[in-house]
């Protein structure tokens, strides 16, 4: 059960870090449908896709989440008057250096067979797990618990932002869907005012036709 825990919590945690690391898309502006018409379907999703990727780039929610989860995992929680981190059960980061591109903050368990980088230590967690069962249930149970309300922080609406972020969301949503209806209705209205230039225009010249005509 902890395994699979870490293996979640992993594959969710390095693509967060991808995600914020992403490469710039600084130059890849969205393709009109002639400068479409003149590239293959591969060119075309290899440019959208470079846009995608970096979407989240730096984004000081998504950074936010991150420190939020970091500061759950290093925490130490009393238990029996004994501190026990997740280091006292052989569970740990690889460290700055030795960690590939956005894994830095992936938790490895020591004496992991199916873990190259640590199957050769110690294996803390599995003895912990055969001599104090309890301490081992006890610990993670607080680890859970701190991780949840660490999120739960996060999503929380409070008076001063409730205008713009509805409870249990890490984004302003209430503020992107009045940019977007605003963006949506100014669209809409240089739409008309295109609209009634055409039909000008058009009235004018067909005027200008038949008068010709008469002449």
């Amino acid at each position: 059960t902890i395994k699979s825990f870490f293996e979640e919590y992993n594959t969710l945690v390095n693509s967060m870090d991808a995600a914020y690391n992403a490469d710039s898309s600084s130059g890849y502006e969205p393709l009109t449908d002639d400068e479409k018409d003149e590239m293959s379907d591969t060119e075309i999703a290899s440019w959208e896709k470079k846009i995608k990727d970096s979407l989240l780039r730096r984004d000081s929610t998504l950074e936010s989440i991150t420190e939020a989860f970091t500061s759950s995992m290093s925490t130490t929680y009393t238990i029996d008057g004994e501190n026990y981190n997740l280091s006292s059960f052989g569970i740990d980061t690889l460290g700055y250096f030795l960690s590939a591109d956005n894994e830095k903050h992936a938790y490895h368990i020591d004496g992991n067979s199916e873990d190259s980088t640590v199957s050769d230590n110690t294996d803390k967690l599995r003895a912990a797990i055969e001599n104090d069962p309890d301490t081992v249930t006890s610990f993670f149970t607080q680890l859970a618990g701190g991780l949840y309300d660490n999120l739960f922080e996060k999503m929380k609406t409070t008076k001063y932002n409730s205008s713009l972020k509805s409870s249990l969301k890490l984004y302003n949503d209430k503020q992107m869907q009045s940019e977007y209806d605003d963006y949506t209705e100014k669209i809409a209205e240089q739409e008309q005012k295109i609209t009634d230039m055409e039909d000008y225009y058009y009235n004018k010249f067909s005027a200008m036709e038949t008068a010709q005509g008469f002449e």
